[in-house]
């Protein structure tokens, strides 16, 4: 079977557009190859990892909990992390490992446990898991607002610049690794692709042909939560990439995650990329948090599909 359409041929086209728009625009104009290399070329590198990253992320949890609104910024993953993130960083546990704050990990995890547990134990409706994933950021966001009220004035503007999406400190080094631990992710979980196609048969199919559900959802979660965590720590919370880019792939042609997962990670990256790219031009000399430009685009979308999918019950 031809997983892949035509029009699937038009985003390598897209990404390459992406990559020389973040090369060649900026607050300065200035083409001289050392601004390129020393700070547009790690930041595009960047905006890839995290873009494919939050995709990827939304796409499994959209599989695991079937349900089209789910994503790591709705269902509080991403607030989760960003608490562990915060309370890591008060401790003096703030060191990154290959990119990754285990605080966030930590925190990413709790929160993804809780869904995983809430939908396991109690048999909950999708909406009504989707709620308790709002609940989930609301209570991780008002915790992080109880820090930053509670913090030293002079570190709370770069806090607030960072919580809305930043990624001005992008270097080279954590560029390339949170790139290469992204791809090791995504390798990982493209080898689960025939258990996410069996959950969309349903759980008693899936279980049918042989997929062990309890078991594959801990580590589809603990993947996820890596990508998730990975994400927060270094570039703060940006928002419904993970709920745009699936529905836009999966609309385009086969839902299937052999094409599905490769087609998030490449839109996902070229996505952020092009939003970083509005975020530090539309304002020059000042920049935008890259979280409000995919914001801007993502909460429309997202009340979209609120209303498709009531029109549909």
């Amino acid at each position: 079977m031809n997983l892949f359409r035509r029009r699937d041929f038009a985003w390598p086209a897209l990404f390459l557009l992406a990559i020389a728009a973040s090369l060649a625009l900026g607050a300065s104009r200035d083409l001289d190859w050392v601004w390129i290399r020393e700070l547009r070329l790690p930041r595009t590198l960047l905006a890839f990892a995290i873009g494919a990253a939050l995709s990827i992320s939304g796409a499994i949890l959209q599989a695991l909990f079937k349900n089209p609104l789910c994503e790591p910024y709705t269902l509080g993953v991403s607030s989760g992390a960003t608490l562990g993130a915060v309370i890591g960083s008060t401790l003096g546990v703030n060191a990154l490992f290959f990119g990754l704050s285990p605080s966030a990990l930590i925190g990413a995890g709790i929160f993804s446990g809780i869904l995983l547990i809430a939908s396991r134990t109690r048999r909950l409706s999708t909406s009504t898991l989707l709620l308790i994933g709002v609940m989930l950021s609301f209570l991780g966001s008002s915790l992080v607002a109880v820090w930053m009220a509670l913090a030293e004035p002079a570190g709370v503007q770069a806090a607030v610049t960072w919580l809305l999406g930043d990624l001005s400190r992008a270097e080279t080094a954590n560029a390339v690794l949170s790139l290469l631990a992204v791809l090791v992710i995504f390798v990982v979980l493209f080898r689960e692709h025939r258990s996410l196609d069996a959950l969309l048969l349903g759980e008693e199919e899936a279980t049918t042909i042989g997929v062990n559900l309890p078991h594959f959802r801990v580590r589809a979660i603990v993947w996820t939560s890596l990508l998730v965590s990975l994400a927060v720590s270094l570039s703060g919370m940006i928002g419904f990439i993970g709920l745009i880019v699936p529905q836009i792939v999966r609309r385009t042609g086969s839902s299937l995650h052999r094409r599905v997962l490769p087609l998030c990670a490449l839109v996902g990256g070229t996505f952020l990329i092009l939003a970083d790219t509005i975020a530090r031009t539309i304002v020059a000399p000042y920049e935008l948090p890259v979280g409000v430009v995919t914001a801007i685009v993502g909460a429309p979308f997202f009340i979209f599909l609120i209303l498709k999918k009531g029109r549909s019950v």
